[in-house]
C-alpha cells in the first residue's frame, strides 16, 4: 500500500513541472534571432567562429568577441532541424529545468511549488515570452549554481562542478560575468556568516576559505576556454559600465506604475512577509548566504530592469517559508490543495495556448507581426535595387533581415548597441540620434530610409516629403520606404 502510495506521490510531482513547461511554450519573437542563426550557420559551413562584422554596413571592421557564441550554435541547430517549433519547446525545457535546479536547491516540497512556480513564471512572462535566447540559458546556469551551493553540506564533491559549469557558461552568455561576482559574494558572505554568525573556529574558517579560494580560482581560469580569451571579459563588461546602456530600454529601470514596476513591489512585499517569517523561526543565520544572492541583484533590479530576472528565481528561498506557512498539516490535503491549484491555473494556461497547432505553423510572417516588420517592402527595395549603402534600416529589423534577406546589408542590428572603436566612435549612438531625430536625416549621407511609423524619423520623412525633399514610395502597415529627391 506504501509503495503504491509513493508511486502516485512521484507521479503527482511532476505537475509543477508540467505547468512550468506548458506555460513557458511561446513563439520565438526575439528581435535578434534572425543574426543568431546566421552566426550559429557561419560556424557550421565553415567550421569556425565568426570574428569580423560582415552582416551589417556601420562598423564592418570591428572585430566582436562574441559571448554568445555558444547560443548561436543551439540556435542554429535547433532552427536548422526543427523550425519555428523546436526553439518553442527548447526554451520551455529551459526554463522547466531551471526551475527544476532553484526548487531542488531550495527543497521545496509539492504543495510549495505549486504555490510558488505560477508567482514566479507569472513575474518572468516579459523574458519567457520571446521564447529561446541566450538568457535563458544564463538563468539555467544560475539555477545549476544555485543547487550545486545548496547541496554543499550534503556532499562536497557537488562543489567540484562549478568549474565545468563556468567552462559553458562563459562560451554561452555573457552573464555568466554575473555568475562569478555572485559566486564569489556567496564565498564571502559565507565565511563571515561561518566566522561571525556561526561562531565556527578560525583555523575552520581559514581552511574553508582555502577549499572555496581554489574552486572559485579554478572557476576564474575554466572562463578563458573559449575561442577569445580574455576579450569575452572586456565585451562582457561593457554591459556594466557602458554610457550608452541608458539608450537600451532593457538597461532602464522599469516605468512607474507599470505592470513589472508593480510584480517588483508584490516581490517586494512577498519577501519581507519570508524574512519575517525567517527570523520567527531563527532560521534566518543559515539563510544568509542565500538572501545576499537576493538582495544584490533586488538592489541593481531598481535601477536596470535586466537584472531583475535573476532576482526572481534568487527570491524562490525567500518565497519558500510564505508557502510552508500556509501549507494544510495534513500530508493528504497538501497534495490536493496545490493539485486544485496546478489545475485551475493549468487550465487558465491551456485555454489561452489552445490550439498548439498555432506554434508547430508559426512562420517568418507570423514573426513579422510580432515585429512588425515588412517581408513586401524588403522585397520591394531589392527589387528596385535600393539596397545601397545609403539605406539607413531599423535597428530592430537588423536580425530580421540578416537572415531573411542576405541582399540588404542593414544599417547596423541588435549585436552593435554597446560596439564602441578605438577612437570611441559608436554606431549605435550614431544611428539612435537620426532615428529619434535629434540628427536631421536630411543632413545625412543617406538617400533611402526604411523605417516604421513609430519612429521619430518617419515623422520627420513625413514633412521632408511635404517639402518636397523625400519622396515616399512605399507604405504599408508597418513600415514605409522614403528616397530623397536629388536637385
Amino acid at each position: 500500500m506504501n509503495k503504491k502510495i509513493n508511486i502516485i506521490e512521484k507521479f503527482i510531482s511532476i505537475f509543477p513541472y508540467l505547468f512550468v513547461f506548458i506555460a513557458s511554450i511561446h513563439f520565438p519573437t526575439d528581435p535578434d534571432l534572425g543574426w543568431h542563426l546566421k552566426y550559429g550557420e557561419y560556424f557550421f559551413q565553415n567550421g569556425k567562429v565568426l570574428r569580423d562584422n560582415i552582416f551589417s554596413q556601420m562598423m564592418s571592421d570591428f572585430k566582436w568577441a562574441n559571448t554568445s557564441w555558444g547560443t548561436d550554435l543551439i540556435s542554429y541547430f535547433t532552427f536548422n532541424n526543427f523550425g519555428f517549433l523546436g526553439l518553442s519547446i527548447l526554451g520551455a525545457v529551459i526554463v522547466t529545468l531551471t526551475f527544476y535546479f532553484f526548487s531542488k536547491g531550495a527543497k521545496l516540497s509539492f504543495f510549495e511549488e505549486s504555490l510558488i512556480f505560477p508567482i514566479v513564471i507569472y513575474f518572468m512572462d516579459p523574458l519567457n515570452t520571446i521564447s529561446f535566447r541566450g538568457q535563458l540559458l544564463s538563468l539555467l546556469f544560475l539555477g545549476i549554481l544555485s543547487y550545486l551551493l545548496s547541496s554543499f553540506e550534503k556532499n562536497k564533491r557537488y562543489v567540484y562542478f562549478i568549474p565545468i559549469l563556468f567552462l559553458f557558461w562563459s562560451n554561452i552568455h555573457g552573464q555568466f560575468l554575473i555568475g562569478l561576482a555572485l559566486f564569489l559574494g556567496f564565498i564571502i558572505v559565507r565565511l563571515l556568516n561561518d566566522y561571525f554568525l556561526q561562531n565556527i573556529k578560525k583555523n575552520k574558517i581559514i581552511a574553508k576559505g582555502k577549499f572555496w579560494g581554489i574552486v572559485f580560482l579554478l572557476s576564474f581560469i575554466a572562463t578563458f576556454v573559449n575561442p577569445f580569451g580574455f576579450g569575452i571579459y572586456k565585451d562582457a563588461s561593457t554591459h556594466f559600465i557602458n554610457p550608452d546602456l541608458k539608450l537600451v530600454a532593457e538597461y532602464l529601470p522599469f516605468e512607474d506604475l507599470s505592470t513589472p514596476w508593480w510584480n517588483f513591489i508584490v516581490i517586494s512585499a512577498l519577501v519581507i512577509w519570508g524574512g519575517i517569517l525567517l527570523f520567527a523561526e531563527e532560521k534566518v543565520i543559515d539563510k544568509i548566504p542565500k538572501i545576499s544572492l537576493f538582495l544584490v541583484t533586488y538592489f541593481f533590479s531598481f535601477f536596470v530592469r535586466r537584472y531583475a530576472w535573476m532576482m526572481y528565481y534568487l527570491s524562490i528561498p525567500l518565497l519558500k517559508p510564505v508557502a510552508h506557512f500556509l501549507e494544510p498539516n495534513s500530508q493528504k490535503y497538501k497534495f490536493i490543495s496545490g493539485g486544485i491549484i496546478l489545475i485551475f491555473i493549468t487550465s487558465i494556461i491551456l485555454s489561452i495556448k489552445f490550439p498548439f497547432s498555432q506554434y508547430s505553423n508559426f512562420s517568418w510572417n507570423d514573426y513579422c507581426r510580432y515585429n512588425t516588420c515588412s517581408k513586401e517592402a524588403a522585397e520591394f527595395i531589392i527589387k528596385n535595387k535600393l539596397n545601397n549603402e545609403d539605406l539607413l534600416t531599423m535597428y530592430n529589423w537588423g536580425g530580421w533581415l540578416i537572415w531573411q534577406f542576405p541582399q540588404i546589408k542593414p544599417t547596423i542590428d541588435g549585436r552593435m548597441h554597446l560596439w564602441k572603436d578605438e577612437k570611441g566612435y559608436s554606431g549605435f549612438k550614431e544611428f539612435f540620434t537620426i532615428e529619434q531625430n535629434f540628427t536631421d536625416i536630411d543632413k545625412t549621407k543617406y538617400n533611402t530610409a526604411f523605417f516604421s511609423p513609430q519612429k521619430p524619423v518617419y515623422q520627420r520623412l513625413i514633412e521632408l516629403t511635404q517639402q518636397k525633399k523625400w519622396k515616399l514610395i512605399y507604405r504599408d502597415n508597418y513600415s514605409g520606404i522614403f528616397v530623397r529627391n536629388k536637385m
